[in-house]
């Protein structure tokens, strides 16, 4: 449920954010009304209560109640329109925060939990609205409880005018009144805790976001040169605990230069994706991670493998580039690359990254579309695809 409203934040345009909040709203509306109706026909109630003044509130939520459904009727066949709607978002987050403000009043700022409702639904609104939408709803609002306390603090306006002395039997309030109170309370943490935990979930989805996305090349969808160092060193770390074998191996598309200036940059950069998914689907996962490092340039990480295993992977590699037909501009061509293998044994991720590229520079010196492999500084054998 979390995620499929975590969805839709992420994808609503302005006129189904404002039917949420309208169809989160309405109910409560009728709540509210139904409760202060039951109140106002109950004569133990009646006596603790300033009618007329509660009668008031009953037309207010009414209006905005018939308020709410014209904005329904309204936006319902524009539900899908993307366009901006900040007068429409602005109305409708007034007709719901002024309704919880003149709840608030009417109830008493400080000693009900109205304000704490209040202040939730002004929260929650910044999930649905933009933060100028909502700073004006929070002035108007804020600004009203100001004012009314400011003339409850100057006498002129009783405080929390909705009820009498009679609603209290000495310092205890009445049941009905102690149940409202609660209510009202409670619902108020209820909408305080559901925001803290959207809020805090969506901050963490984002924080998650935002690590793969610093990890990862943004073409391929590769890891990219910052995790890579990263997994090596650790794998580095671990080989020299546990003497499992360790071989790195560094790949670098032959004539990729040629490829751009032939075909342009939207084939080569098609290539280097193409490339990227051939080593995903030629290494084991998730133990083995091919990474993009820069350019044409890529690179394996085999925990656990000796040389000679690495030997079948490069391959393996060789054999699906050359099955592999690329087309562009109703030309085909085909695409080789270099390898460069070094078996870990004790040395420093440095010292191995060093190895594999001297390997993958004498690859390339040697004619391309091959490995060379080491372990140490002893080379090995080497292959053409």
């Amino acid at each position: 449920m979390r995620q499929k409203f975590e969805q839709f934040l992420d994808e609503a345009n302005p006129a189904s954010r404002c039917l949420l909040a309208v169809f989160a709203s309405t109910p409560f509306y009728f709540t509210y009304w139904f409760i202060h109706l039951s109140g106002l026909l109950d004569p133990v109630v009646q006596v603790g209560l300033r009618q007329p003044v509660v009668w008031i509130l009953q037309a207010a939520l009414v209006f905005s109640t018939a308020l709410s459904f014209g904005f329904l009727i309204w936006l319902w066949p524009r539900r899908r329109d993307p366009s901006p709607m900040p007068g429409l978002s602005v109305a409708v987050t007034l007709n719901i925060g002024l309704i919880y403000t003149l709840i608030t009043l009417f109830a008493g700022t400080f000693t009900t939990g109205a304000n704490m409702t209040l202040l939730g639904v002004l929260a929650i609104g910044l999930l649905l609205f933009d933060l100028r939408t909502m700073w004006i709803a929070f002035l108007v609002c804020s600004g009203l409880l100001v004012l009314y306390d400011v003339f409850v603090m100057a006498g002129q306006v009783p405080y929390a005018p909705a009820i009498t002395r009679l609603a209290f039997n000495g310092v205890e309030p009445q049941w009905w009144w102690a149940v409202w109170r609660n209510v009202v309370f409670y619902a108020g943490v209820a909408v305080i805790s559901t925001l803290l935990l959207v809020m805090f979930g969506r901050l963490d989805a984002q924080h998650r976001q935002l690590n793969k996305l610093s990890y990862t090349d943004v073409l391929t969808g590769l890891p990219n040169r910052r995790y890579f160092m990263d997994r090596l060193q650790a794998e580095v770390a671990r080989q020299g605990r546990t003497a499992q074998p360790l071989s790195l191996m560094l790949i670098d598309a032959d004539h990729f230069k040629q490829v751009n200036d032939t075909h342009g940059h939207a084939v080569g950069d098609e290539v280097l994706t193409v490339l990227a998914r051939l080593l995903g689907e030629c290494v084991r996962t998730p133990t083995d991670l091919a990474a993009r490092l820069g350019g044409e340039e890529f690179a394996v990480l085999l925990p656990d493998t000796t040389v000679d295993e690495a030997e079948a992977v490069c391959g393996r590699i060789h054999s699906r580039l050359a099955e592999h037909v690329f087309q562009a501009s109703g030309q085909t061509f085909h695409l080789t690359v270099s390898i460069g293998v070094a078996q870990c044994h004790g040395q420093s991720a440095e010292v191995v990254l060093k190895q594999a590229d001297r390997n993958l520079y004498r690859a390339k010196q040697e004619g391309r579309n091959r490995s060379i492999y080491s372990v140490d500084s002893t080379l090995g054998s080497e292959v053409g695809a």
